[in-house]
């Protein structure tokens, strides 16, 4: 058969498979329960079948109706100016009593994506300069900041823990945009926090959020 009987053969070919392919490219949707809300999200089935973040357990869920949006896609809405590898200090804290998630926090999450020590602390982004994130960053690296960590995972964060004026007072020493964090509401109080420099961006974490 030559070349030329081929190439309709081939198109006929590529034409049936065009709808399959685009069924397959079209986002999965799904609803998650947000601060008491409903929000329908979409995702990529395929994705999170190869996703690490996605536990066997919730895939079992999924197929037979007791859960719906996985929650790395949950996590992906509430900071989705990070990557999969910079969510990783990140966990989901979820309220019992409205049966949703409130926010995230710091720690280890369980099979659900939610935090394993359920706590009253929540994190949000408080700047979003590569400057400022920089600064603490590269403090780390000297070890010029008491109390300032790199965790040892692949996300790259590093974390400054402790009364909230303490921490207000370490980022004003470093000068220039993370003295321009410390003024931040909300270390300026004489609680617990944590700030968290990670992927060009600070997160203050503390409870009463």
């Amino acid at each position: 058969m030559s070349r030329l009987s081929l190439a309709p053969l081939a198109l006929l070919a590529a034409l049936w498979a065009a709808p399959a392919l685009a069924q397959e490219a079209d986002p999965t949707f799904c609803t998650a329960r947000i601060n008491d809300r409903d929000v329908v999200m979409g995702y990529d089935r395929a994705e999170a079948r190869l996703s690490d973040t996605y536990s066997r357990r919730e895939q079992l869920a999924t197929r037979i109706g007791q859960h719906d949006c996985p929650s790395y896609v949950v996590l992906r809405s509430l900071t989705p100016e990070l990557s999969d590898e910079e969510r990783l200090p990140f966990c989901l804290r979820f309220d019992k009593q409205t049966d949703s998630v409130m926010g995230y926090d710091l720690g280890a999450r369980d099979a659900w994506g939610q935090c394993r020590e359920q706590s009253r602390a929540v994190c949000r982004r408080v700047n979003q300069t590569t400057a400022a994130a920089g600064a603490l960053t590269g403090a780390a690296a000297r070890r010029s900041v008491q109390g300032l960590q790199t965790l040892p995972d692949a996300s790259g964060a590093v974390i400054l823990s402790g009364a909230g004026t303490a921490v207000s007072g370490a980022l004003a020493s470093l000068g220039g945009a993370a003295a321009a964090v410390a003024a931040s509401p909300v270390l300026l109080t004489g609680a617990a926090v944590s700030v968290v420099a990670v992927g060009g961006t600070l997160y203050a974490c503390r409870e009463g959020e």
